[in-house]
């Protein structure tokens, strides 16, 4: 089992190509197929979201221990990490499905869905894809489990709905199932990769592990990881949780092709945050704090030009897009809903890995603080905007854009008290505010009758702008070594 040290950026390059084919996928199939079933997709979504919130729990930190200790041992100890990893993942396991055979009628009735175990399935593939995930990450790996992770789903998906509209399948059930065997056949193939990089070692004997990291040390640690996973995953799937129940199904379907239309702005983000995890884990543990105040502030800006950069092209396009589409009546209804969530994802990035700084410090468990005031804070506004205000879908989309703004912001407060460290500079302040000027300022050129043309000019006028603009002002250091690499 090899160990790299060092992010490589071609992986980060490969990794954010490939996220974006699958997001293509994603949005294409948004467009042109879920659309014709939204109340097979709001269920669809609705289990995600459940597995999402178990997942955690069969975990139960493990995958975060694996990044925050491995660092510091040697490799045969970095062995018994994964192998203890893997049977706390299988032990789990066994323990969720011997309670959900016990209570499986109280289950269903609570959750309203008569296939209770799937969620319980999908979760825990999840948790063995995620764990094998970050050990390849390690080793500085992300691409090839991206493409995995975004484009077998993503295709088998569409495939279904495709089944479904021409009668080859009549039941939900056998689309879930034919869905969640995808996620099997991922795990399989990433088991086999790993395996011929001789990435996967395992070995029963675990026990001398514990003589290099105490058990409490690795409990302590795995628990407010655990506490921070499930609330993190809890919050960002509370809506898509609350929705089927306060409004309903197809209502879900509806706030799920938004959210799948604004995730293409996060992708840079995912990449970034999986390739340094392992050097933020180093350097916190080096004491190298003036270097991770370098590369926080870098990242920070890297990742709000970007965010901004994708935000800009979908806010002034978007609509006028919709307006072509065949399903122009379900799409128009998510413009908002886009808006919202895509600010949510810019102001999520523009604060760098915060949530990585404070778990791999000794402060790792004012997560579990920070996002018990966000899940809280979520639940609340959720019931008010949706129940209160009754604004429907956009008031969940709201609701989590506070919750994260606030989030965030808390955090970013507590690692510069703490630790000394900062995401912004006088460089982020004014990228920021020309990225923000120049979004303004093509919003308000005039609309064109053609909604093709008024897409062209809009959309290619605002990011060539941009793209010139930030170039020639080598805010984004990152972005200028790119253009002079490839283009120089």
């Amino acid at each position: 089992m090899k160990k790299q040290e060092n992010p490589n950026k071609s992986e980060l390059i490969k990794y954010s190509f490939y996220n974006y084919i699958g997001a293509f996928i994603g949005v294409f199939s948004n467009l042109f197929i879920y659309s014709t079933n939204q109340q097979f997709l709001g269920i669809l979504r609705y289990i995600e979201s459940l597995a999402y919130v178990i997942w955690p729990l069969i975990l139960m930190g493990a995958s975060a221990s694996l990044i925050n200790f491995s660092p510091k041992l040697k490799l045969e100890y970095n062995v018994k990490l994964f192998s203890y990893a893997i049977l706390t993942i299988l032990r789990n396991s066994f323990f969720a499905f011997c309670i959900l055979y016990i209570g499986f009628d109280y289950f269903s009735e609570f959750f309203k869905l008569d296939y209770i175990y799937l969620p319980v399935l999908l979760a825990l593939l999840l948790a063995c894809i995620d764990l094998l995930k970050k050990q390849l990450t390690i080793q500085s790996i992300i691409a090839f489990p991206s493409v995995l992770d975004n484009l077998m789903p993503k295709i088998i998906l569409p495939t279904i709905f495709i089944m479904y509209y021409y009668d080859f399948i009549d039941y939900h059930i056998t689309g879930l199932s034919i869905y969640i065997t995808s996620f099997f056949l991922l795990l399989l193939v990433l088991l086999f990769y790993g395996y011929r990089r001789k990435s996967f070692s395992f070995t029963i004997k675990t026990k001398s592990f514990f003589d290099v990291v105490s058990k409490k040390e690795y409990f302590n640690y795995s628990f407010f990881a655990l506490a921070g996973s499930l609330g993190y995953l809890f919050v960002f799937k509370l809506d898509t949780l609350m929705i089927p129940n306060l409004i309903s199904f197809k209502a879900n379907g509806v706030y799920s092709i938004a959210t799948v239309a604004a995730s293409v702005i996060f992708i840079p983000a995912r990449g970034m945050f999986s390739l340094y995890a392992p050097l933020v884990s180093k350097l916190i543990k080096n004491n190298k704090l003036t270097d991770l105040n370098v590369l926080y502030k870098d990242v920070a800006k890297t990742l709000l030009f970007l965010g901004l950069l994708i935000y800009s092209a979908i806010f002034l396009g978007i609509e006028n897009l919709f307006q072509i589409m065949p399903a122009k009546e379900v799409l128009l209804q998510t413009v908002s809903v886009i808006f919202i969530i895509g600010l949510t994802s810019v102001f999520n990035m523009a604060t760098g890995f915060n949530s990585e700084i404070i778990n791999f410090s000794k402060y790792y468990k004012f997560n579990l603080i920070a996002l018990g005031v966000l899940t809280f804070l979520n639940l609340i506004c959720n019931y008010v905007f949706i129940l209160y205000f009754n604004w429907g879908i956009e008031g969940a989309a709201l609701a989590s854009f506070l919750s994260i703004i606030i989030y965030n912001s808390f955090k970013v407060v507590f690692i510069y008290i703490r630790m000394g460290l900062l995401p912004f500079d006088y460089k982020f302040l004014k990228l920021l505010l020309v990225q923000v000027a120049l979004i303004s300022f093509f919003s308000f050129l005039p609309e064109l009758s053609n909604p093709y043309l008024n897409f062209a000019y809009k959309v290619v006028g605002v990011l060539s702008a941009q793209l010139y603009i930030i170039y020639k002002s080598e805010w984004v250091v990152s972005y200028n070594s790119i253009c002079d690499k490839y283009f120089n």
